[in-house]
């Protein structure tokens, strides 16, 4: 059976109206592509890690924060931190902080006896920029010597101001249960006891420390000391955000002092390494800087000067303008007939290539 030619034709403007559709929807979504791309690849996870010491005593209580880098708008954050309680059990948990600004609502609970939950969150609404902590537990270390356990994060979420979801990745930790070693059996002279004490085989501990407080806090330009003892002679390295700033070798007592402070939360580190078992202890402090307020100067006026009289100018004379005649009103309706002329024509063409 043979098609009309309006029919043909018709199938023909059909054709061409899809193959335009299908090309400008093609093109859209290359368009969406090319721009949410970028978007997606600038996403980068934000760092969540278990900040613990390596190696604990036995009976001895120890702090672990839970550290966040680099964050924008931070508002909420919910994660589960997973422990051996036969190794360690938790003391005491408390809120964290952000660039200095402490979280308005902290929550955590025991829901296992090896797992607690903590949630964190700002005013609703509000997101916070930097680094800091999400919370700061107090362990007691309760195993014994040589045991062990893993510290991890399940469940983690991180929300922003508008309850966007922020990638993260979250890293665990581990502890050793350690015991304090004593000095063994009898020295020859007192040369070979010297040795003995600059060089104890086993663990180095650092058995005093200064701040006592695991969060201390100072002003923008103010100083802070750090000092810690340790139970025989090592290297001790000083550490800001894992940067060495500070070395002191074949000693059992180092200072460091940190002069200028930079407003901030930095993680300021020690780490007391015996040389000859490369074994090594740690102690951690998170130091936030606040900035100073403002200062706004005072304005002083300054003295008024002496203003000499001045008389006004005369005001020209006034000229009268004539005023222009009103345009005449134009006769309504030339652009409607005209409009209805012009469809009036293209219709008729229309019906006539139609008929053909």
């Amino acid at each position: 059976m043979k098609r009309k030619v309006g029919e043909k034709g018709k199938d023909s403007k059909r054709s061409y109206i899809l193959k335009v559709g299908t090309t400008v929807f093609i093109v859209a979504i290359a368009v969406t592509m090319l721009v949410v791309a970028p978007a997606m690849a600038e996403a980068e996870a934000v760092e969540v890690r278990v900040n613990a010491p390596e190696y604990v005593y036995a009976g001895a209580s120890f702090v672990v924060t839970i550290d966040i880098t680099d964050v924008t708008d931070l508002n909420s954050a919910q994660f589960c931190l997973l422990f051996d309680p036969g190794v360690i059990t938790v003391r005491e948990v408390k809120r964290g902080e952000i660039n200095g600004e402490a979280f308005k609502f902290f929550e955590y609970r025991s829901i296992a006896e090896d797992t607690m939950r903590v949630i964190a969150l700002m005013d609703f609404g509000k997101g916070v920029d930097g680094s800091g902590y999400l919370a700061t537990i107090v362990f007691d270390a309760v195993g014994k010597e040589g045991e062990k356990s893993e510290l991890s994060l399940s469940e983690g979420v991180l929300f922003n101001s508008t309850v966007e979801n922020i990638p993260a990745e979250w890293i665990r930790s581990e502890i050793r249960i350690r015991i304090k070693e004593e000095k063994i059996g009898v020295c020859l002279n007192q040369e070979e006891a010297e040795v003995r004490e600059e060089v104890l085989p086993g663990f180095p501990v650092i058995t005093a420390w200064n701040p006592v407080e695991a969060v201390v806090k100072n002003i923008e330009n103010e100083s802070r000391t750090f000092n810690i003892t340790v139970d025989h002679k090592v290297d001790i390295s000083w550490q800001i955000n894992g940067t060495e700033v500070q070395r002191n070798e074949s000693t059992r007592e180092a200072v460091f002092t940190k002069a200028n402070a930079v407003p901030g939360t930095w993680n300021v580190s020690v780490i007391a390494t015996n040389t000859t078992t490369e074994l090594s202890d740690m102690q951690t402090w998170i130091w936030n800087v606040t900035p100073t307020a403002a200062v706004i100067p005072t304005p002083v006026p300054e003295p008024e000067a002496e203003i000499e009289e001045v008389l006004p100018a005369p005001e020209p004379a006034q000229i009268p303008v004539a005023e222009e005649p009103a345009p005449a009103p134009k006769l309504p309706g030339f652009q409607a007939v005209f409009a209805i002329g012009v469809i009036v024509a293209v219709a008729y063409i229309l019906m006539k290539k139609i008929r053909r």
